[in-house]
């Protein structure tokens, strides 16, 4: 999806290389039948996030400890009709996408300075870019209040890293519906639907859902949930970590129908939650 630029901390992205999932339809069924032009790449908020963790895991910027350092600016360079699209969603990408790269920071277990940001612009000193395509320009900038606002962009900072921690205690469970639990948080999951639980991972599919404070060793496709009524059925998905549920080990691809509430332990106890109401 990257590749190296010219100049260093530069990349090139190609859009089209985004990982999405598969959809059964009448076009790709013909597809080896008829020859047919192929789609323009769409621009929206997976393929930024891929963008932006395919460049992370170029990185081999590293601590005294041998830790990856992680660049704590991405100027991300668009052609100005994807730009305008995704300024018609800009606050649910903002939100969306500092979670998810918050996430994939404290998974890394990588160093970077207290915040980040990530910058979408339409283009750098009369640069020319292509629909379906970007660059992207990191830095490690010392203070990322100083960095010159452009007129028209899309800015996104998270002001600090924040790791998964217990919550506080509160009287009131503040907690309502079909959920997944943990110490660092809790996930609301569909009614009657099947979902794939593991850990944060811009590329894991429409049915995933991110377990709150899984670490590297769970799975990005873990354990699948289906819940109706008072019972869940839960399988390890095939090829994922142990699974453990209710205290009983299940095999690879093997899944079992058990009452709620019950107990998950995900990679030998690395991740362990409650699935309840």
């Amino acid at each position: 999806m990257i590749r190296t630029g010219s100049t260093p901390g530069t990349f090139l992205v190609d859009f089209s290389k985004a990982k999405r999932k598969k959809r059964a339809s009448l076009g790709a069924a013909l597809e080896g039948v008829f020859v047919r032009v192929p789609a323009p790449a769409l621009v929206d908020g997976l393929a930024i996030a891929q963008a932006i963790c395919a460049v992370m895991d170029a990185c081999d910027f590293a601590d005294v400890h041998g830790r990856v350092w992680l660049w704590n600016d991405y100027a991300v360079f668009l052609a100005r009709a994807d730009h305008d699209r995704l300024r018609d969603v800009e606050e649910l990408l903002r939100r969306d996408l500092m979670v998810l790269l918050n996430e994939e920071i404290v998974r890394r277990e990588a160093r970077m300075p207290d915040g980040f940001q990530v910058r979408l612009l339409v283009s750098d000193e009369g640069e020319e870019i292509v629909a379906g395509a970007g660059v992207v320009r990191v830095k490690h900038a010392k203070d990322l209040g100083q960095t010159p606002a452009v007129p028209g962009e899309i800015t996104m900072r998270s002001d600090r890293i924040v790791k998964p921690s217990a919550p506080a205690p509160d009287t009131t469970d503040r907690d309502t519906g079909l959920r997944v639990r943990s110490g660092a948080g809790s996930a609301t999951l569909p009614e009657g639907r099947r979902v794939c639980l593991g850990r944060a991972a811009p590329d894991a599919g429409a049915d995933h859902v991110a377990l709150p404070g899984a670490g590297g060793k769970v799975s990005r496709r873990h354990v699948g949930v289906l819940v109706k009524g008072a019972e869940a059925e839960v399988q390890r998905e095939p090829g994922a970590n142990p699974v453990e549920v209710g205290g009983r080990a299940l095999g690879d691809g093997e899944s079992v129908t058990v009452a709620l509430p019950v107990e998950l332990s995900l990679s030998l106890g690395a991740w362990k939650g409650t699935l309840c109401r």
